[in-house]
């Protein structure tokens, strides 16, 4: 039975402010990315004093000693699977860093075009305004006689 993750909240805080949605997504991004290097290094150590204690338990357990260039590969084999894996997961979170600054850059780049838009709109407001009101000003309005002339010269 498989599980759905419910991403509303994400996707509620994505429409309610854009910036916080991307500068939480880069603060865990760059976590998850502390949290995998240290992994990868607590790996490595343990995978160099792996090595040590497989020479030392050889002449202890006697199916090492006799297959120890076996039991040697598999391990060599184990570190380097682990190592693929480990760069995965750097270079995939790398790259999801980089995508949400990519994504909190263009979001910028959204909030100022529509901040000059909004100026310009505001400006064109401002300056139609000041129009109609000049032309207020210079127009002049005739009361209009109750009575019309067909030839009002």
């Amino acid at each position: 039975m498989t599980t759905l993750h419910n991403h509303t909240l994400y996707l509620d805080q994505l429409q309610d402010d854009p910036h916080s949605f991307w500068t939480a997504r880069i603060r865990a991004c760059r976590w998850m990315i502390f949290k995998t290097f240290c992994l990868g290094a607590l790996a490595a150590t343990l995978g160099v004093l792996g090595q040590g204690w497989l020479e030392q338990a050889a002449p202890i357990f006697p199916f090492i000693s006799q297959n120890y260039g076996i039991w040697q590969s598999a391990y060599l084999l184990s570190l380097v699977v682990v190592f693929l894996l480990w760069a995965f997961a750097m270079r995939q979170k790398i790259g999801l860093l980089d995508n949400s600054k990519r994504g909190l850059n263009t979001q910028r780049r959204i909030d100022q075009h529509n901040a000059r838009v909004e100026e310009r709109r505001r400006a064109n407001s401002a300056r139609r305004e000041e129009v109609r009101q000049d032309r207020e000003e210079h127009t002049i309005y005739f009361k209009a006689s109750g009575r019309s002339k067909k030839f009002d010269y």
